[in-house]
């Protein structure tokens, strides 16, 4: 029976060792649990950070399309200002050259009333060349 005993001896310490290996195995588990649980909660923040994040790339690609389309609207107006901007210039370029060509055949008309020559408008003339002699006559006196 000694080595029955001895057997039984044998097991009861291999079964000690194993017992303490399990209790220190079961103390790393409760450990890592207790860590886990961190993690888990710093992986729902993450999770909650990711979805807030792409809720603000959606909204940012919203403004972008939103900015497109009002500068496309603003660049519009612009052409269009452009347009009556250079149909006013146009207007009032012809206007003035009218008005050029207008004075101009006025003083033609003088010169030609004083120069003596017979013109459309003498009645004009001859009284623009009595004004004229009458402030030359009181500028001498």
């Amino acid at each position: 029976m000694s080595d029955l005993t001895n057997k039984d001896a044998e097991q009861d310490s291999k079964l000690a060792v194993l017992e303490s290996k399990i209790e220190s195995f079961r103390e790393r588990l409760y450990g890592l649990e207790d860590k886990t649980k961190d993690i888990s909660v710093v992986e729902s923040t993450l999770e909650n950070a990711i979805r807030r994040i792409e809720m603000v790339h959606s909204r940012i690609d919203k403004m972008e399309e939103k900015i497109k389309v009002l500068d496309n609207e603003f660049r519009g107006r612009i052409r269009k200002n452009e347009m009556w901007i250079a149909g006013a210039g146009a207007v009032i370029a012809a206007a003035i050259t009218i008005l050029g060509i207008a004075m101009s055949a006025d003083a033609f008309v003088i010169n030609e009333s004083l120069s003596g020559e017979p013109c459309a408008t003498q009645e004009i003339a001859s009284k623009y060349v009595s004004d004229v002699t009458l402030i030359n006559e009181e500028e001498e006196e």
